[in-house]
């Protein structure tokens, strides 16, 4: 939907004054939530489970399901936002918006996978000039921009450096490839799930995401994932004035995970809502659920950090900083650190 369209649905569903249709003084708190389309989420909704979590807590939410959340954030129609680690500190330069990031929901999962014939095993192979297939300037592309320079010294960015980056749309860009558009691309594994299946395409870095990928040249050590493509971030003033609010928030969603770690149940999950993984063929979706029940599941096993596990994901912003000067993701140095807030588990 576009951002027009979003916009009328918060509006609409905000129309009742915040009471959620409770009796007459009896208000309950509006959480407006933005965030990526989520198929435990849809499971959370279609149990029960979300109903069940309203009423115990006498809060509503109101969401409003995009993939560019850090938009519909920026301009101001959302309490809380799903967002990226890189994202957050470039979000607060343009927008002047202060965030408290308080959980964490998905790893970052965007890989950098080409065509078996290229032989392609890492950015350092592919030849100086070609063109790579990216779905966003910021995001991903920050982190391989990271990546680019601290594992192989070279320059990855829209616009300019070592290669030429094309924008276009996850789902688009695998077709993009194999029509020979790009010799590389970074794509979240469902855009490509049939092609991964059949072989036509590979992810690189034997066969590792950004989460697996990213203390090998973090200089941390962590046996948990990092970095995170979904954080629950607020506003500063709708945080601050409702920290019960974003305790409970965490609540919900660590039922969420929870359920979603039962194999059984993940299982059922991605057959249930095959749209949210691209998949529709029965062979696709079995795909889908052998690649989740390993290593590359990118969900975390809690919503819930902790000071250290704050301090290792804060680290890419140091990277950031020492970025081309024409990179759009490079912060500058001594920029104003994002607050993050340590929840602890009821």
């Amino acid at each position: 939907m576009s951002l027009l369209v979003l916009l009328a649905v918060v509006l609409a569903a905000c129309g009742d004054g915040g009471e959620g249709g409770g009796d007459e003084g009896d208000e309950r708190t509006v959480i407006r939530f933005a965030f990526a389309p989520d198929p435990v989420w849809d499971y959370m909704n279609d149990t029960g489970m979300l109903v069940d979590w309203e009423e115990e807590n006498n809060i509503r939410i109101v969401t409003s399901s995009t993939w560019d959340e850090f938009t519909f954030f920026a301009g101001g129609h959302g309490d809380v936002v799903s967002m990226g680690t890189q994202e957050i500190p470039v979000l607060e330069q343009e927008t002047g918006i202060s965030t408290v990031t308080f959980g964490k929901y998905n790893a970052l999962r965007d890989s950098m996978m080409t065509t078996p014939d290229t032989g392609f095993e890492t950015i350092a192979d592919i030849p100086p000039g070609s063109t790579v297939c990216v779905a966003s300037p910021v995001s991903a592309t920050g982190f391989w921009g990271v990546a680019a320079q601290e594992l192989h010294d070279l320059d990855f960015r829209v616009g300019g450096g070592d290669f030429e980056l094309i924008v276009n749309d996850h789902f688009v860009n695998p077709q993009n490839m194999l029509n020979g558009d790009c010799v590389a691309a970074i794509l979240i594994p469902e855009a490509a799930a049939p092609y991964l299946r059949t072989g036509e395409i590979e992810i690189m870095y034997d066969g590792q995401s950004p989460f697996q990928l990213y203390n090998s040249f973090s200089g941390f050590e962590s046996e948990e994932a990092h970095i995170m493509s979904n954080l629950f971030t607020a506003t500063e003033e709708f945080y601050d004035a409702n920290p019960e609010a974003a305790q409970a928030f965490l609540v919900l969603w660590e039922r969420g995970i929870e359920a979603w770690s039962d194999p059984a149940i993940q299982a059922e999950i991605i057959a249930t809502y095959p749209q949210h993984f691209a998949v529709e063929e029965d062979e696709d979706i079995a795909y889908i659920q052998e690649f989740m029940a390993g290593e590359n599941d990118w969900f975390v096993d809690t919503v819930y950090f902790t000071e250290e596990w704050v301090e290792a994901e804060r680290a890419i912003w140091d990277f950031m900083v020492d970025l081309h000067p024409d990179n759009q993701n490079k912060l500058e140095e001594g920029f104003p650190q994002p607050r993050f807030e340590v929840v602890a588990a009821p």
